[in-house]
């Protein structure tokens, strides 16, 4: 069996979660699924930067390749009825991470949802300022996303700049950007924009020019954007056209808007109790958004959850276990304290 790029992903996260969450916690994690448990999960288990990477991943074809790597000996179920490596699958995955490392500058949990519109935005208007250069009319436009379309027109509408001024402003800004990665990178970006004389090519393309995995040129590609993204937000004076393409994107927090409504409860005073009342929901769902707000807000103050000495005597049973298992740190405590507090433990370490 040859594996892709996509097989070392599934081997490198169940690595990391290390027999303490199952195949589905993997599949929910590259899906990008807004739930507290799965945002959790990319956070304890350092696995943020591809949280969100593959939301049009199906099921059927994420279980028939994790079937086909426990046929093929990569993984086993553990005593716990859980898929771990087996030492054939540590081998294969020292040896590819080694050769193809999962690119630095990947960060699915921050940019995930915002580069992908990103990225439609700016093929639509790079192919319609090509085609406007060249005095093309007719074109078929590169996304069918009505909604990208909408906003490409209101923004050539409401641009200050006329089209052949944006075209090298946008020029540009993109090349400043593009110098600084490798002739790879660089192409790989490029090569995907279409123009008034050629289409951009798929990954599946790419990867037969550069003879290369398609899923490794994905995140060698989504690197970039991240990069630019991190880099056009911290400059944007430098890069106003790439900055006003995102700005209504940027989420440096992203909550969902449930979380969102119970951390405006939060702070305006109410408890727990009263937040599942007002909202109509259960003490568990609003448990869980607490847990979410602490993740993504490393200031935030969850002391009237959990007092500071009790956050010590959690966190040093966790250091001393060496585990991300609720259940185990809760009964070695002497169930002291609640799941609730022990998952709000987890966030601060």
């Amino acid at each position: 069996m040859t594996q892709n790029y996509l097989d070392i992903v599934y081997l490198d996260c169940l690595k990391k979660f290390g027999g303490e969450r199952s195949s589905s916690a993997v599949f929910h994690l590259l899906k990008g699924k807004k739930s507290s448990q799965t945002i959790q999960d990319s956070k304890l288990f350092h696995l943020s930067n591809l949280f969100g990477m593959y939301p049009a991943l199906k099921r059927k074809e994420f279980e028939a390749a994790v079937q086909n790597l426990i046929e093929n000996g990569y993984l086993i179920y553990s005593e716990k009825d859980v898929l771990i490596l087996t030492k054939k699958a540590e081998t294969l995955l020292e040896t590819v991470l080694k050769n193809k490392p999962l690119p630095k500058s990947l960060n699915g949990s921050i940019f995930s949802s915002s580069g992908f519109l990103f990225w439609k935005r700016l093929m639509l208007m790079t192919q319609v300022l090509s085609h406007t250069k060249a005095g093309s009319t007719k074109y078929l436009p590169v996304t069918k996303d009505e909604k990208v379309q909408r906003w490409v027109k209101h923004f050539f509408k409401r641009s200050s700049l006329n089209k052949m001024e944006l075209s090298d402003g946008l020029y540009q800004e993109m090349l400043s950007h593009l110098q600084r990665f490798s002739d790879r990178e660089a192409a790989i970006w490029v090569y995907q924009l279409t123009s008034n004389q050629r289409i951009g090519l798929t990954y599946e393309q790419l990867g037969e020019k550069f003879k290369e995995d398609a899923e490794y040129i994905k995140l060698l590609f989504w690197n970039v954007i991240h990069r630019v993204l991190e880099e056009c937000s911290l400059k944007k004076h430098q890069y106003p056209l790439l900055n006003s393409v995102i700005q209504d994107l940027s989420k440096v927090h992203p909550l969902t808007e449930s979380t969102s409504k119970t951390l405006q409860l939060i702070q305006l005073g109410k408890s727990i109790e009263d937040i599942a009342r007002i909202r109509h929901l259960k003490l568990s769902t609003i448990e869980d958004h607490v847990v979410e707000i602490s993740l993504n807000d490393t200031a935030f103050d969850f002391s009237m959850f959990l007092a500071d000495d009790c956050l010590q005597v959690i966190a040093r049973k966790i250091e001393e276990l060496n585990t991300h298992q609720l259940r185990i740190v809760k009964e070695a405590l002497n169930d002291r304290y609640s799941y609730f507090q022990i998952r709000l433990a987890f966030t601060r370490l």
